[in-house]
């Protein structure tokens, strides 16, 4: 559920849009990423933007318990929106991220990744569900898995189990949800699309204004500098880097240079101590760099 202050600044927002008039058809904007990768960053850059209807993974307007509603509501929601863009949160649905922007046509989406080291870093302190709880209940396909399972395949079962069962540390077994959850980005196509934008997080906090520049003029809004001045980059490197299990650190160090060969701008100071912020830059994916 959102606070009363969100709530507020919500219908406000609306009322506003309103009383101006839509003279076209919302957009819906979509950002995805693993959690603790500055979603809610960056959601907040869109927030500041009065022409902007926001619904992050609490609203129960468009969520469940974190979780998208079904999309013939977030369709609707987006149609009787008064504002142009219609910007959701949809962390806990990446694993189906195409499916979900199939289902809103018109819709652009911003993944956004960010060194596992320091997500790894984050998580430990911000989860009450451990990372090994997280995978066990997923290697079982329990009931409880809910969002943690979705088009989650046998393959991937045989890979969370084989590291399960040697026994793997809370910092690996988190490594371990980070490889798997961006793995989607690629295993949906999302590289080949071009209505699908890749930003860094690292990118984002070292030069905000053109960073949420690009992210605004790929949705279709017009940017100010005042947008971009909530971010912040004191996360970065804060934290002692974790151990993590030498194969589990490699499949994840192959990943972030993936995620990085996508992403314009990605330099060399993203290293495996998470120190560095590397040189500005995002792209769409799906178009030519």
């Amino acid at each position: 559920m959102i606070t009363k202050r969100e709530r507020v600044r919500k219908s406000l927002k609306a009322f506003r849009n309103r009383l101006l008039g839509r003279r076209r058809p919302a957009t819906p904007v979509l950002i995805f990423g693993e959690q603790r990768s500055g979603t809610n960053m960056l959601l907040r850059c869109f927030d500041h933007c009065l022409d902007t209807a926001v619904f992050n993974e609490t609203d129960d307007d468009a969520f469940i318990d974190y979780e998208l509603r079904d999309l013939a509501s977030i369709s609707a929601l987006v149609a009787r929106s008064a504002a142009s863009h219609v910007v959701f949160k949809p962390t806990a649905d990446g694993n189906r991220a195409a499916e979900v922007m199939d289902a809103l046509p018109g819709s652009r989406a911003i993944w956004i990744y960010r060194n596992y080291l320091d997500v790894i870093g984050s998580a430990l302190v911000q989860f009450r569900e451990t990372s090994l709880q997280y995978l066990e209940k997923v290697s079982i396909r329990s009931p409880e898995a809910r969002w943690r399972s979705i088009n989650i395949t046998d393959s991937d079962i045989s890979f969370i189990r084989s590291h399960l069962s040697r026994g793997v540390t809370e910092e690996s077994a988190r490594a371990l949800i980070w490889y798997v959850r961006n793995d989607f980005f690629f295993r949906q196509q999302l590289d080949c699309r071009p209505d699908t934008l890749l930003l860094n997080y690292e990118d984002l906090v070292r030069d905000p204004s053109t960073v949420v520049a690009g992210a605004y003029d790929f949705v279709g809004l017009r940017f100010t500098r005042a947008y971009a001045e909530s971010v912040f980059g004191t996360s970065v490197g804060r934290r002692p880097a974790p151990k993590v299990d030498a194969d589990i650190d490699a499949l994840c160090r192959s990943m972030l240079d993936r995620l990085n060969e996508r992403c314009v701008g990605a330099g060399s100071l993203n290293n495996t101590n998470a120190t560095g912020i590397r040189a500005s830059g995002a792209t769409a994916v799906g178009s030519a760099s």
